[in-house]
């Protein structure tokens, strides 16, 4: 009998007589292919489930990555642009709602992975014409007035004389502005002519149209008043369509432009138009950003008709961009012009009201 080598035992059977009796050798062959077999079956089935795990998980990440451009990429229709008569800007929708900080319209996350895409978009999310800033509003009827705020009078510190009693109604206006919102007390009894044509271009939308802050200059004044949409314009252009002048309640001429107190003529947040003489005002205005003892007030075309109320109006006023002074868009263009992309380009730092609405009035008898 052939004796097997130890290591091949496993070939052999122990019999009940004490034998070995070697077994089959092609059919131990067969068991050890299909052992072989099945364990080789088993590690690609494995393998292959690690990498459709991995695969699918990478094609999650890449569906994401391209949801979450699509959600972030800011289509033109989002741009704010100058509203017609009939696509006024609706102050209450967060849509034209922007911040100084461009990176808001960009998500934050993925923030790694999405660095090539934020800086594709970077120059057209710079370039965006300035709109609403969403800021909270304390203001939203006569009644969040101060007593001083309603029916104010000479104090140490704020106008240089007593104002007209107010024996007409007073106005609440509030106007959305591409820094905040403004609130204006309109008095009718300060001046008649003047306060009345406010109000109407109020009620006929026309600061829906974007008028700019045009020229401004720091602790000074700012002149507005152009349309956004020039056909607005039309209203109020030649002699015929000028004001009357109203009588000017502020003492005139040079020993008046401060008193005793040292409080100036024109005080901080005081409305008025811009004239250029006798009966001259139209649809230009101008807000005082500063006290001013100089220039303003001195003539009957300059005389206020109202003023910012609420401590959020004159941070409002703060904010309103200065830097053009002088050299900011020309009146002939902006009349030409409007708010136009032109306007933005040339000069994208530039601020606007969006929108003014009367809120309240004292004719709700809540005086």
């Amino acid at each position: 009998m052939i004796q097997w080598p130890q290591k091949m035992n496993n070939y052999w059977k122990f019999s009940n007589e004490n034998n070995y009796k070697r077994k089959n050798p092609s059919q131990s062959l067969t068991l050890l292919s299909v052992s072989t077999f099945l364990l080789a079956a088993t590690f690609l089935s494995t393998l292959s489930a690690l990498f459709i795990g991995t695969f699918r998980r990478q094609s999650e990440n890449n569906v994401n990555f391209h949801l979450h451009e699509r959600k972030n990429y800011i289509l033109p229709s989002d741009y704010a642009s100058s509203p017609t008569k009939n696509n006024a800007i609706d102050p209450n929708n967060n849509n034209h709602a922007t911040t100084n900080n461009q990176n808001s319209y960009i998500s934050n996350d993925n923030e790694n992975n999405n660095n090539n895409f934020k800086t594709k978009h970077a120059t057209k999310i710079g370039t965006k014409t300035k709109t609403k800033t969403n800021r909270i509003t304390t203001i939203h009827s006569l009644r969040d007035l101060t007593p001083q705020e309603l029916h104010p009078h000479a104090t140490p510190t704020r106008h240089l004389v007593d104002p007209p009693p107010d024996t007409a109604p007073i106005y609440l206006v509030t106007c959305q502005t591409t820094t905040g919102p403004l609130h204006i007390a309109v008095h009718t009894s300060w001046a008649p002519h003047g306060a009345r044509r406010f109000l109407h271009m109020v009620r006929t939308q026309y600061f829906s149209t974007k008028v700019a802050f045009m020229r401004c200059v720091r602790n000074f004044i700012c002149q507005f008043g152009l349309a956004g949409d020039p056909s607005y314009n039309d209203e109020y252009k030649g002699k015929k369509n000028a004001l009357p002048d109203d009588p000017n309640w502020l003492p005139e001429g040079p020993s008046h432009r401060t008193n005793e107190l040292g409080v100036k003529r024109i005080a901080k947040g005081y409305f008025a138009y811009a004239g250029s003489g006798t009966n001259s005002r139209s649809n230009q205005l101008i807000v005082a950003l500063g006290d001013n003892e100089r220039l303003a007030g001195g003539s009957p075309w300059e005389v206020p008709w109202g003023e910012a109320v609420g401590k959020e109006s004159f941070e409002t006023l703060d904010r309103i961009y200065t830097g053009y002074g002088e050299k900011g868009p020309s009146q002939a263009r902006l009349s030409r012009e409007g708010s136009s992309e032109g306007v933005g380009r040339d000069f994208p730092e530039l601020d606007y009201i969006l929108s003014c609405d009367v809120v309240d009035s004292t004719e709700n008898n809540h005086d």
